[in-house]
């Protein structure tokens, strides 16, 4: 039998050099570049991936993200999506526009945006981001189709308070029963207060992995509207928190020369239908300048008019935070009823999906503030919560509601195939609410049914 011999001490150190301290390190390790400390690694790693729809979602999208150091060279890449994990090789590269941001606490941080261009219509790719170096996790997306084709979204009213340990659950549930969701509606009030950066992270680790193969399409409410006590005044301004574009890249297509309006008031046109978000703060009985109400207000309702008059699509569908007809205690926007009903009607609005009222509520059919048959030419109105703060409902417009239920986290799925609009309204648990049913006719109004 050979008999073991065991290394003598000469022969262990042989291969070490000896650190201070009396730490043996291997000597081919001393000739490599030291590793980051891990608090640098972790800085460099990126976080709130959050994809956005581009003007033409059949043929781009966008995507944001943030490390905890800036980072003056990044990219995004993107492949055709594939079981085959070598379409990394098919990967093309796509510079990044990167900016920093000052947040709490005298940091630093690295903003970032990425569009990938000249994509296939109705095509599944892959993406991540990052510095050439560290990276993300590889996501997907889908791009739409170029055509009118059967589609799901969804819908979630005011998110805003508790987002992390409650909100989560609603955009969870959401998720579960509609992975196929080509995008994400947010009817504003992402946050209590839009310029806590704070507020964004629980937003963001809330949505988790969706924000990232999920679109998103936010619309501005008036809390995301909220900036820094006294800088200025979020009462004097227009325009949302500068965090809102940190976190979502939107189509620049609102109304021309109104500054205070960009990515908040925008249209998007996806297989078959209009979406138009519409800040309607201005309208709102905010306490705004009154000649920044009637500036910015004007301008909104012309470009609105010219895309409800010029669209080709079968389908409107507009967004907006504050609701037509109210369903909490104390509220009432006639100016807003004042301004937008005449439009919704003349250009036959199908559905305006809203906020701010922390219930849910369905109106009937409804032209000039007044029920109509399920076959004449009308407006459906949603409001609806999926945040955790609750309001007590009041019963000013019940005659016009088809719905109402109070103190039920909420979020919707509603599916669009050809000219059959479905709309699905479920309680965080599973429990359907509400369900209804819209079918386009060759004259361009619509029939209604309750399912």
């Amino acid at each position: 039998m050979t008999k073991f011999d065991p290394f003598s001490r000469r022969k262990f150190l042989t291969g070490f050099a000896v650190a201070a301290g009396s730490t043996l390190i291997p000597q081919n390790v001393l000739a490599e570049p030291l590793p980051l400390p891990v608090s640098q690694e972790l800085e460099l790693i990126p976080e709130r991936i959050t994809l956005s729809l581009t003007a033409d979602p059949a043929h781009s999208q966008a995507v944001t993200w943030r490390t905890g150091k800036a980072i003056a060279s990044v990219r995004a890449q993107v492949a055709p999506a594939s079981a085959n994990p070598n379409f990394e090789k098919a990967a093309v590269s796509v510079t990044a526009l990167a900016s920093t941001a000052n947040i709490p606490g005298d940091k630093i941080v690295g903003e970032y945006t990425a569009q990938f261009e000249g994509l296939r219509p109705n095509t599944r790719y892959s993406y991540r981001v990052g510095d050439g170096t560290t990276w993300s996790e590889w996501n997907s997306f889908q791009t739409a189709s170029d055509k009118p084709e059967a589609f799901r979204f969804l819908y979630l009213g005011d998110e805003q308070n508790n987002i992390k340990s409650l909100w989560s659950r609603s955009i969870r549930a959401a998720y579960g029963k509609a992975p196929d969701a080509r995008f994400i509606v947010h009817a504003g009030d992402l946050l209590a207060e839009g310029y806590d950066d704070r507020l964004w992270d629980e937003w963001s680790n809330a949505m988790g992995f969706i924000g990232a193969v999920v679109p998103s399409l936010p619309t501005p409410g008036n809390h995301d509207l909220h900036r820094t006590p006294g800088k200025p005044n979020s009462k004097e301004v227009l325009s949302v928190s500068p965090l809102w574009r940190q976190h979502f890249t939107l189509p620049m297509n609102g109304p021309k020369d109104v500054d205070e309006l960009k990515q908040q008031a925008y249209y998007i046109d996806y297989q078959g239908v209009r979406f138009i978000s519409l800040d309607v703060n201005v309208y709102s009985n905010e306490a705004f300048a009154e000649s920044a109400k009637q500036r910015v207000g004007d301008a909104q309702l012309a470009w609105l008019e010219q895309l409800l008059r010029d669209n080709p699509n079968r389908w409107t569908v507009v967004i907006q935070h504050q609701p037509m007809y109210p369903i909490a205690k104390g509220r009432d926007y006639v100016e807003m009823r004042n301004a937008l009903l005449p439009l919704y009607d003349k250009y036959h609005v199908d559905l305006v999906l809203q906020g701010h009222d922390h219930c849910y509520a369905r109106t009937h059919k409804l032209a000039a503030g007044k029920v109509v048959s399920p076959s004449q030419s009308g407006t459906i109105y949603a409001i609806s919560v999926s945040g955790p703060k609750m309001y007590e409902i009041e019963d000013t417009f019940a005659p016009l509601r088809a719905k109402a239920l109070g103190h039920t986290q909420a979020f919707q799925v509603i599916e669009v195939d050809g000219d059959t609009l479905t709309y699905n309204a479920y309680a965080i648990e599973g429990e359907t609410i509400d369900r209804f049913r819209l079918v386009k006719q060759v004259s361009g109004t619509t029939t209604y049914s309750d399912l």
